[in-house]
């Protein structure tokens, strides 16, 4: 601390009393002024005190603060996209609206309309497995180069041969006889609505999944 000038050493004075204030160890102040001593030390022989370059030193102290809590803000808000969460996720959607919609259709006695149990869970983690690859090859990639991007043949081919894929398997299994592709009573339905709604919820909370439906933008790196 010799080697600085009255003001320099003010200046750190200062910036060490706000890192202080703000709840810094003793470590982590030492670690911040070990990295921008040189610089203090280098302007101060061209005649140039730290403020003038820094700011104000309870701004300047302030600022590691603040940089702390934005990243930790950004690591909380980071979306997990594990692919079979994020498939998991998107079924138990497909499940919660399918069940309902089929249970209404029972209690309000509309026949013809609603699906079996295996009809269902087709309907469900199949489409599922259609959201997720229409993130995996579109909206994972909004935002980046064209020559990140897979190719638009290449996509609308693989998004094809999946949508045929759910169908055929919907359809195959909707011809099952009823002992094996059980019709739900409304009750059955509404509660497993509930399940798949509070189990998406809790999935949610838990693991924080990327919704398969949302685009994502892909932001420039920070240098």
């Amino acid at each position: 601390m010799t080697e600085l000038t009255k003001k320099n050493q003010e200046f750190v004075y200062i910036a060490t009393h706000q890192l202080q204030a703000d709840g810094k160890t003793e470590a982590e102040i030492k670690e911040i002024f070990d990295q921008v001593m040189p610089e203090i030390v280098e302007n101060q022989e061209r005649g140039i005190p730290a403020r003038n370059f820094l700011g104000a030193p309870t701004v300047w102290a302030a600022s590691f603060t603040e940089k702390a809590k934005q990243e930790a803000i950004a690591k909380e808000n980071e979306k997990n996209t594990n692919p079979w969460l994020m498939w998991l996720d998107t079924s138990l959607l497909f499940m919660g609206l399918v069940t309902l919609f089929n249970g209404f259709m029972i209690l309000f006695g509309t026949k013809g309309t609603e699906s079996g149990l295996l009809s269902i869970l087709a309907i469900s983690f199949g489409g599922g497995a259609v959201m997720y690859s229409t993130y995996h090859f579109i909206y994972r990639h909004m935002g980046k180069p064209k020559s990140e991007r897979p190719s638009w043949v290449k996509t609308i081919l693989v998004m094809v041969v999946a949508t045929i894929l759910w169908v055929l398997a919907f359809t195959v299994v909707s011809f099952l006889p009823a002992v094996i592709n059980p019709q739900l009573p409304a009750l059955v339905l509404f509660v497993l609505s509930i399940l798949a709604f509070g189990g998406r919820y809790w999935l949610k909370k838990k693991y924080n999944v990327q919704n398969a439906l949302s685009p994502t933008t892909q932001l420039p790196e920070k240098k």
